[in-house]
């Protein structure tokens, strides 16, 4: 078969993989970074993974100089293109906060990167960053932090702009990205601006919150879910 290998490279590599292993098993690290060095791929998976699981230890901050180590360790492979490098690679970037090299990784077109980067930029509620990334190349991660950040602090001002501004098809990943992190007068603009899910959860919340003057206004202006919660609670009064 075109492409195969032989089965003396297969029980080579699989020689290799078990070397590695078993020298991260017994904490031999030294032996593994020689043979990284050397560039045995899997001793470099073990080694970072042997690096980040010690990483991680303690329940508190990340161990920065272990996981330093383990992305220069690992970056080799995600460059490469190996696909799951590339995830822990992103995600120990994130989680040390090397937001340029994460940003690098998102411009050359890695989905982990881009992922990782728009949680670290709303987690510092950098959301200038987070527009201009969702609006200059349409980065998905970025208009979905961007939403959720912006619906959870009811700016509806600038929810409203950015919904108003969209297009058709980017105002319902908007709509989808807010899913329940909306305060109530970020629902209310959904609502109005004619998102279902937002009509249908703000009148049962104005039914829950005794809001009655709001409802009944509702549903006189012919929103049926207000229509439906109004009627709830005549019935039980």
């Amino acid at each position: 078969m075109v492409g195969s290998r032989s089965p003396g490279v297969e029980a080579s590599d699989a020689a290799q993989w078990w070397r590695a292993y078993v020298l991260a098993e017994n904490d031999q690290v030294d032996e593994l970074r020689e043979l990284a060095a050397a560039g045995d791929d899997h001793a470099r998976r073990q080694l970072a993974s042997w690096l980040s699981e010690r990483g991680y230890t303690g329940g508190g901050s990340p161990d920065r100089a272990k996981l330093d180590e383990a992305i220069e360790v690992l970056r080799p492979l995600a460059n490469a293109g190996d696909d799951v490098a590339e995830l822990w690679l992103a995600r120990w970037l994130a989680d040390c906060d090397r937001l340029d090299e994460l940003r690098q990784l998102a411009d050359r077109g890695s989905y982990h990167a881009s992922r990782k980067l728009a949680r670290r930029l709303a987690d510092h509620d950098m959301l200038d960053e987070l527009q201009g990334r969702a609006s200059a190349s349409g980065d998905y991660f970025a208009l979905r932090q961007l939403v959720r950040r912006l619906a959870e602090r009811d700016m509806d001002e600038e929810l409203e702009g950015l919904i108003t501004s969209a297009d058709a098809d980017t105002r319902l990943l908007i709509f989808d990205a807010v899913g329940g992190s909306a305060g109530l007068k970020a629902r209310r603009l959904l609502a109005d601006l004619g998102h279902i899910p937002s009509r249908s959860h703000l009148a049962y919340r104005l039914a829950r919150e005794g809001r009655l003057d709001e409802l009944r206004q509702r549903a006189e202006n012919g929103d049926e879910y207000a229509q439906h919660w109004l009627d709830e609670v005549m019935r039980q009064s």
